[in-house]
């Protein structure tokens, strides 16, 4: 298929097919006259690295782990599910932080519902242009 309708199969643009294809994530098309022929399997791989990028991969992170000219697929799937098994504990992590986060406002929230003296402090004025929202 023709680089317009890859295009249009796999959501890509036009440049980022290029940029792909630069880089080694998708195979180099063959030739027909002055046209490039991208087979059908490009639009399984485009998806697979948008897919990637959307989930936070950079195109250098799956360049290392898909396109690495020493590796075999055994290693460049072992070495993408360590990169999957590294963002998921990061999310884990941000998780964690968040709700940790919301059980302090959740905490603030009660003391200031149930404990209107709260309310009526006088908090000490900072003048400086850091202490002011």
């Amino acid at each position: 298929m023709y680089i317009g309708e890859l295009s249009r199969k796999s959501g890509a643009s036009r440049k980022a097919i290029y940029l792909y294809e630069q880089m080694g994530l998708i195979p180099k098309p063959t030739r027909k006259g002055s046209y490039r022929v991208y087979a059908d399997v490009a639009i399984h791989q485009i998806q697979t690295i948008r897919c990637a990028q959307t989930l936070g991969f950079k195109l250098k992170e799956l360049v290392e782990a898909l396109a690495s000219k020493n590796s075999t697929p055994r290693s460049s799937m072992a070495l993408m599910l360590e990169q999957i098994e590294l963002k998921r504990s990061a999310l884990h992590s941000q998780i964690e932080t968040a709700q940790a986060q919301l059980l302090l406002l959740n905490q603030l929230e009660h003391e200031l519902l149930h404990s209107p003296e709260l309310m009526n402090c006088e908090l000490p004025v900072d003048s400086s242009p850091k202490g002011k929202l």
